[in-house]
């Protein structure tokens, strides 16, 4: 039941119709709930449109997936918590306040992420493969959002925003670029025992995020294989390959495609 200090949006992101300059009119299908309080000087219509607009490009990808109640904080983040509400709702934290729509959708995209590929707490040695995905996921939904608010933004006036939407998303990818020469798999075996060390190093995971992105892109139904990238027990030592193969094997038939693109991209017998 929705308390009293939360208010609950239901919206479905297949599409939007504006009316004038009011807020804009969706089907509900997802369902996302913003405690009243802590957004800054945002009102609560403007992070929902904002929130919406991030996630529409990955649920859609995703295949639309039915998912739980979202229930969304301004600060206590960025993450998406383990333990659920009482009534079930997946509880999420950002760390941003106010009108920062680029940094509120880099932080929504990326926990996103993590609601997509069914997050859970067993530990998985190779548990930077779900961060990487992340973080593309955030690159992914700032360039998605950069191309959609130039000609259909949320409101009117917002549409002169897409340009700051795209130069963030620039900038992620030049830090994660490797410089001219080096070969991200040769790159991936050199840095492979670090990332299993310290899965949340945003420096390395954005490398391996930058390089997946144009498969994420070009083949969007990867996201939709992404949803079964925690299925499973993984072993303590299990190889990344092992890793790999367990993914495959727990994707539906027609996805187990995606999972092969990513083995040879890691370059992964």
């Amino acid at each position: 039941m929705t308390t009293p200090a939360a208010r609950s949006i239901a919206c479905g992101i297949l599409f939007w119709v504006l009316l004038g300059s009011a807020s804009p009119v969706v089907a509900a299908d997802l369902r996302i709930e913003l405690v009243e309080e802590g957004w800054g000087n945002a009102t609560l219509a403007d992070v929902h449109a904002v929130l919406l607009s991030a996630a529409e490009p990955l649920w859609q990808a995703a295949g639309s997936p039915q998912l739980p109640l979202i229930r969304v904080e301004p600060s206590g983040g960025p993450i998406v918590l383990h333990r659920r509400g009482p009534d079930g709702a997946i509880r999420f934290r950002l760390a941003a306040q106010g009108r920062r729509w680029a940094q509120m959708a880099y932080q929504f995209g990326h926990e996103m992420g993590h609601i997509l590929c069914g997050f859970d707490e067993d530990p998985d040695p190779h548990h930077w493969l779900e961060e990487a995905a992340c973080e593309a996921a955030s690159i992914f939904t700032l360039r998605q959002m950069a191309k959609r608010w130039k000609d259909h933004p949320p409101y009117p006036n917002w549409s002169s925003y897409a340009a700051h939407l795209q130069q963030y998303a620039d900038d992620l990818v030049e830090k994660g670029t490797l410089e001219k020469g080096i070969h991200f798999k040769k790159w991936r075996l050199e840095h492979q025992s670090q990332l299993q060390q310290n899965p949340q190093d945003r420096d390395l995971l954005r490398v391996v995020a930058v390089q997946w992105l144009p498969l994420l892109e070009k083949y969007p139904a990867t996201w939709r294989a992404l949803r079964y990238l925690n299925h499973g027990v993984p072993e303590p030592e299990e190889r990344l390959s092992k890793t790999l193969q367990r993914w495959e094997l727990n994707c539906p038939e027609k996805d187990r495609i995606q999972v092969s693109r990513v083995r040879k991209l890691l370059g992964v017998q």
